[in-house]
């Protein structure tokens, strides 16, 4: 009966990890969904993008739920919101003007600019590892940004920035209220993601129709990718530890580069793999050492 007992929670957690690592490697689709639609700029993309992410998460919470949700999140709920939509576009711009590599490894930032971000906003202490961290994923930066300034791609690689420092002003929202369920507001950033690129559009006099399969890997990126992703990382996410979450997760910045060299022979710069891979291994630091834990991120 012990034996019976204690792979129980052995079992649970292997289940959760898959689960976890499931989501992870949805998400590393995105640059492919994104790379199938070469005729949409940005904006274009966003509109059908934020799209299949609010129908997504109106379809999993309901849509009166999720209205309900947003107003019972208050000012962070809006704060959150906000967050989210400009996370994805920083995103997408940026895989639209740079490489996914680049992108995806600038992004994967937030966990260490959610740990100074909490220093100075929740007054959360960071030891001397952490802090080792954070200076190391800087140094990772500092390698991405100088390539891209070289290459003529900084303003993308900016965007990418904007996407992280943006998911990790999402998690310290999620930190002031750890017992609030902010699963509205995915609904919320996918209604405004939409409305703001499609704004952006008509201000530029683009028109919003597409051709239509790009329109469908557009909305497939929202409602497939991110939709799917997100069910089986919170599926997942009970039975693994946080610093497992976040080091399952990286499969969407380790694969996500690996699908459009397969696929469109896309090659990342030296510079690109060499700042990531510092990244990465501050991430995993800063994981180990039980800082900087965000929610997956709903790019």
């Amino acid at each position: 009966m012990a034996q019976t007992t204690a792979v129980a929670p052995q079992s649970r957690f292997a289940a959760g990890a898959l689960c976890v690592l499931a989501g992870g490697l949805c998400w590393s689709f995105t640059g492919v969904f994104v790379r199938l639609a070469p005729s949409l700029d940005p904006w274009q993309f966003l509109v059908y993008r934020g799209l299949g992410v609010a129908a997504a998460f109106a379809l999993i919470g309901g849509r009166r739920g999720a209205i309900s949700g947003l107003r019972r999140l208050g000012a962070l709920g809006v704060v959150t919101t906000v967050a989210l939509s400009v996370a994805a576009i920083g995103f997408i711009v940026a895989l639209k003007m740079t490489s996914v590599a680049t992108a995806l490894f600038l992004c994967s930032c937030a966990p260490l600019l959610s740990a100074l971000l909490g220093f100075v906003v929740l007054g959360e202490r960071l030891s001397a590892r952490q802090i080792g961290a954070v200076a190391l994923g800087f140094g990772g930066l500092t390698i991405i940004l100088s390539g891209g300034f070289e290459a003529g791609r900084l303003v993308g690689d900016l965007w990418g920035l904007a996407c992280a420092l943006s998911f990790a002003i999402v998690s310290v929202c999620t930190r002031l209220a750890p017992r609030r369920d902010f699963r509205p507001a995915m609904v919320g950033y996918g209604v405004l993601s939409a409305a703001a690129s499609a704004a952006v559009c008509l201000g530029e006099g683009v028109t919003l129709a597409a051709p239509p399969l790009e329109a469908l890997a557009g909305f497939g990126a929202g409602f497939l990718l991110i939709g799917l992703g997100f069910a089986l990382f919170l599926r997942g996410a009970p039975s693994v530890p946080a610093v497992g979450q976040t080091m399952l997760a990286q499969t969407e910045t380790i694969f996500g580069p690996v699908w459009v060299w397969l696929l469109f022979g896309e090659t990342p710069a030296a510079t690109t793999l060499i700042g990531g891979l510092v990244i990465l291994a501050a991430v995993v630091t800063m994981a180990l050492a039980g800082g900087g834990s965000a929610p997956p991120p709903p790019r």
